[in-house]
């Protein structure tokens, strides 16, 4: 059995000395790093990448592919998708793509402009979210201005912006986090989180139709790209953050 805790520690990759894997679950690895919103706002950052048996290995792209990080994936299987979270969470997506050329590229639609030199399989918001990847149905991905995915076999939602869980320390244990970051950088599930998500949803008829999916889904694990997973009760976080985009049907559901 790989020892992916140890992958990064004994590279020789400059990229990996802050590097952080781990086997989350059998089949699901992470792979955290340090990273500072415009350079100094700590939020660390974070890959995902599940296998899904014969079918191959579905990676959820956000950090550099360092060698650590290829050998990793290297024991999971054959790399068969590359998702990008967002748009914000495409400045890797090139050399992923390069380096697994036979993986099917799924972006956002700003991403047919900003991206072009990438053959993509899939834009969502340009018709991407109609297609057939072939990591269905243990796999869906779902859209609200970023691209989140659910394991079902797991109960897990992989997702980058919608939700923060801050301070980011496992993304830093091998780095240094200002201490500031760690007394007054929190940004966790609740209610300062909700009021900044309140701010930004322009629609809100919108975000009930594109959140549904998830909200009808079952799962409680959120592993984040900025912040700590929370292995357990991500769903009352989530709910905490996103409930009120919670259609009426949904919500009856829950109360049933």
């Amino acid at each position: 059995m790989t020892d992916y805790a140890q992958l990064a520690p004994a590279s020789t990759d400059a990229r990996d000395a802050t590097l952080v894997i781990r086997e989350l679950l059998p089949g699901i690895v992470t792979f955290s790093v340090p990273f500072a919103r415009f350079g100094t706002i700590p939020i660390g950052g974070r890959s995902t990448a599940v296998s899904l048996g014969d079918k191959g290995v579905f990676v959820y792209v956000s950090h550099p592919l360092t060698d650590a990080t290829r050998q990793a994936l290297a024991s999971l299987g054959e790399v068969k998708w590359l998702v990008t979270p967002d748009g914000e969470h495409g400045m890797n997506i090139s050399a992923w793509s390069e380096a697994f050329p036979h993986a099917q590229p799924i972006g956002v639609s700003r991403f047919a402009t900003e991206k072009p030199n990438i053959r993509w399989s899939g834009l969502f918001g340009a018709g991407g979210e109609d297609k057939h990847y072939g990591f269905e149905p243990e796999c869906s991905a779902h859209r609200n201005d970023e691209l989140m995915a659910l394991h079902h076999p797991s109960g897990t939602l992989l997702q980058a912006d919608m939700l923060f869980n801050l301070p980011p320390t496992e993304q830093y244990s091998r780095s240094h986090l200002p201490l500031w970051a760690r007394l007054f950088g929190g940004l966790a599930p609740g209610g300062v989180h909700a009021a900044l998500v309140a701010g930004v949803v322009r629609d809100h008829g919108l975000a009930e139709r594109e959140l549904a999916p998830v909200f009808a889904a079952k799962w409680d694990r959120i592993v984040p790209c900025h912040g700590d997973v929370i292995d357990a009760g991500g769903r009352a976080a989530w709910d905490r953050v996103w409930g009120k985009y919670k259609s009426e049907s949904e919500s009856d559901k829950t109360a049933l």
